[in-house]
């Protein structure tokens, strides 16, 4: 059983380099390790509600294109930022075979592994949609290792006090996204569609957090320039900050401008590897 977000990936072209952006917000990034068998390697955000961004970067790009990364290769050619997402399973031999007899073209689950700076080997199975983790749906995960083995809990930075609220995926046709993701989720999709009118779309409200299905209306705007350059995908994470008053001063001290996002505030994706993260108050 699918049991909520496990965590959202950002390709950036230098790991180091993203670390210190990141940390530069008030996110404590930590370096997870390589990935021995697929060219990358990572840095992970710890959140407080178990959830985590991973950064990563391709050591070994000959390496990359000839695994799963060879979208996730070819997105970063046109920029860092979002890449995939990934749900959490419980079950995922149970989950991967009920969604490939719904027909969903998930995979039967795959091991994977890496090894962290400190030597310990981190294990897990995913199935992956059309054996990519970079496009319109999601991959799903299943700890062989214990969890706290591939993420430790958040202790400190902005991350500690930060929940996966609602991800914002961009389509192509949001009928035909809605109709897979009706299956993968098991909710209904209500209809939405933003305050300027120039995006449309679905929400599906589970008890762990929100997926919104949009399309833009019109051309021009963020999310369909977003659509022509790097495709379908996760356009948009939206935390949930307990105590974001403080770091909203703290922003404005070290001259960090959010921009007024609907009820919330957009980190400049420039500050952010190109990656749109939306913060609310709790």
């Amino acid at each position: 059983m699918l049991s909520g977000f496990d965590h959202f990936i950002i390709l950036v072209n230098d790991l180091d380099t993203a670390m210190q952006t990141f940390r530069r917000l008030g996110f404590d990034a930590r370096a997870g390790g390589q990935h021995p068998a697929f060219g990358s390697h990572n840095a992970l955000i710890a959140f407080a509600d178990g959830t985590y961004i991973e950064l990563v970067a391709f050591k070994d790009v000959a390496l990359a294109v000839s695994t799963f990364w060879r979208a996730g290769v070819d997105r970063l050619r046109v920029g860092e930022g979002f890449a995939g997402y990934v749900l959490n399973s419980n079950d995922l031999v149970s989950d991967a075979a009920a969604f490939q007899q719904k027909s969903l073209a998930f995979d039967a689950p795959q091991a994977g592994a890496r090894v962290r700076p400190d030597g310990q080997r981190v294990e897990w199975h995913t199935s992956m949609f059309e054996k990519s983790p970079v496009g319109l749906m999601p991959f799903v995960i299943q700890d062989d290792t214990p969890r706290a083995l591939r993420i430790e809990p958040a202790q400190e930075g902005m991350g500690s006090r930060a929940r996966a609220k609602e991800i914002v995926v961009v389509c192509k046709n949001v009928d035909r996204a809605r109709d897979a993701y009706h299956v993968l989720l098991g909710v209904e999709p209500k209809r939405v569609h933003n305050a300027a009118g120039d995006v449309a779309g679905y929400r599906l409200a589970m008890e762990w957090g929100s997926v919104v299905l949009a399309h833009p209306e019109r051309h021009g705007n963020a999310m369909a320039d977003h659509l022509a350059q790097r495709g379908e995908g996760i356009f948009a994470l939206t935390l949930q900050v307990n105590g974001l008053g403080r770091d909203r001063i703290r922003f404005r001290y070290e001259n960090v401008m959010l921009q007024p996002d609907g009820s919330g505030f957009l980190i400049p994706p420039a500050l952010t590897c190109g990656a749109r993260i939306r913060l609310i108050a709790e």
